[in-house]
């Protein structure tokens, strides 16, 4: 144990956090390079509601991007605050955009929802979410949204039950 626990070796706190910073061996700081951005997930198959599994009873594995493109998907299905495991920032609010007043109002309400929660990535691998259209039917609707990722842009489609707006 060292005699002080005071460095006296710096001059001043800046110098000392500064160095503090910058701590870590070579390759610490290459293994959090490589951990940024898109990493392998478990498949998972919306239609089935489930996990993909291979035919030798191995869960698939999706790629860094699939991935992406799942946790998009899954975080524009998700109803937000409805579920105790997922943050507040998961998920979009389609319960309270439904209670407004107008159409066009739901509307507004749902595009900054939708843009808020996928620009939310915890990986930050979503740079811009855009072009987002609503298409309403009696009973329900369907978004359409173009999410660019720092690999590539992709366009995801999810129904929602839109009752009477």
């Amino acid at each position: 144990m060292p005699d002080n626990l005071f460095p006296e070796e710096y001059e001043n706190e800046e110098e000392y956090f500064e160095d503090e910073e910058n701590e870590g061996t070579e390759e610490e700081n290459t293994e959090e390079e490589e951990d940024a951005g898109y990493k392998p997930s478990i498949f998972f198959d919306f239609d089935t509601g489930d996990f993909v599994v291979n035919h030798d009873g191995k869960l698939k594995e999706a790629s860094g991007f699939e991935a992406w493109m799942q946790w998009c998907q899954k975080t524009l299905m998700t109803q937000r605050y409805a579920h105790e495991g997922y943050s507040t920032d998961i998920g979009i609010d389609y319960e309270s955009a439904l209670k407004a007043d107008s159409r066009e109002e739901a509307e507004s309400i749902l595009q900054r929802e939708i843009e808020e929660a996928l620009m939310a990535d915890p990986s930050e691998r979503t740079l811009y979410v855009g072009n987002i259209t609503f298409e309403w039917a009696a009973d329900d609707c369907l978004v359409t949204v173009q999410v660019q990722g720092i690999d590539g842009d992709i366009e995801i489609q999810t129904q929602f039950e839109s009752g009477v707006v």
